[in-house]
């Protein structure tokens, strides 16, 4: 068997980082990650974690998930997608919560480019569609910030 993989006390197969043990990590293995799934709000918090890992690490995060639930209400997209510059100020104060303020407008803009896809192709909310496809163009990454303007030099 791989060194990346481990049996769990339970007998069950699992990846080293989950343990061997009943753990939060652990469930979360078995339950969700490597699960498929077309479930909106699954695909939706899967990304969202994961921008917001980005330069840390998994359980920071991870111990943070329930927070970012109720923060993103519930990684509804319609919801979040509807979220104002006044939210994310909000957000941005929110201890419970990583508060790096491109990573929590990323998400906003991600739920309105899956909104905007989902009005744009109806059919991309079908079983049958790829997640990747209707995931393509979405920041995995907090935005670039703004560029600033060269200063002219006059004599």
């Amino acid at each position: 068997m791989s060194s990346d993989v481990i049996i769990g006390h339970d007998g069950k197969p699992r990846c080293v980082w989950a343990g061997a043990g009943d753990t939060a990590f652990g469930r979360y293995h078995d339950e969700v990650w490597g699960t498929r799934t077309y479930d909106e709000s699954a695909l939706f918090e899967a990304l969202t974690l994961g921008v917001f890992q980005v330069g840390l690490s998994w359980s920071i995060v991870f111990g943070k998930r329930d927070a970012f639930r109720k923060a993103f209400r519930s990684f509804d997209v319609a919801k979040v997608a509807a979220m104002t510059e006044r939210d994310v100020d909000r957000l941005v104060q929110d201890a419970s919560i990583i508060r790096n303020r491109g990573k929590i407008q990323a998400t906003v803009e991600n739920a309105r480019a899956m909104t905007s896809r989902r009005r744009a192709s109806p059919s991309s909310r079908s079983p049958m569609s790829s997640p990747a496809r209707r995931l393509r163009g979405l920041s995995l990454t907090y935005p670039r910030p703004p560029r600033r303007r060269r200063r002219s030099r006059s004599s």
